[in-house]
């Protein structure tokens, strides 16, 4: 199961998208974001990305979409109470990174200068 969740969120884009919609859920009383307001707010993502990443993130159960019969379409997403939970962990995971990047850098870039020699 660990490594199942992993591959859902362990890639470029997914927890900035988890991130994004949980803060709007804390900020607004769980107000859902459009896609277009998650394309502004995490702005290196393309719209073919952000669009295969909430559906894989849908499909998880950790994110809700909903589909407003409206000219343009209005979609909305908003982070489920499932992928609410994970917000501890990636708080957790945060700390961890931020505590051991700089010797887990020093590690990497000295392997680097070792493959090269």
């Amino acid at each position: 199961m660990i490594s199942a969740t992993l591959d859902l969120i362990a890639n470029k884009w997914a927890v900035p998208i988890i991130l994004t919609l949980a803060r709007a859920r804390a900020a607004s009383a769980d107000q859902p974001l459009r896609f277009s307001e998650l394309s502004r707010a995490i702005p290196l993502i393309t719209q073919k990305e952000l669009t295969k990443q909430l559906r894989a993130l849908e499909a998880a159960g950790l994110v809700g979409r909903r589909v407003h019969a409206a000219v343009p379409p209005k979609v909305e997403y908003w982070l489920t109470d499932l992928g609410l939970s994970l917000r501890p962990v990636l708080d957790e995971l945060g700390k961890w990174a931020a505590k051991n990047g700089p010797s887990l850098r020093q590690s990497r870039d000295s392997t680097r200068q070792e493959a090269a020699e």
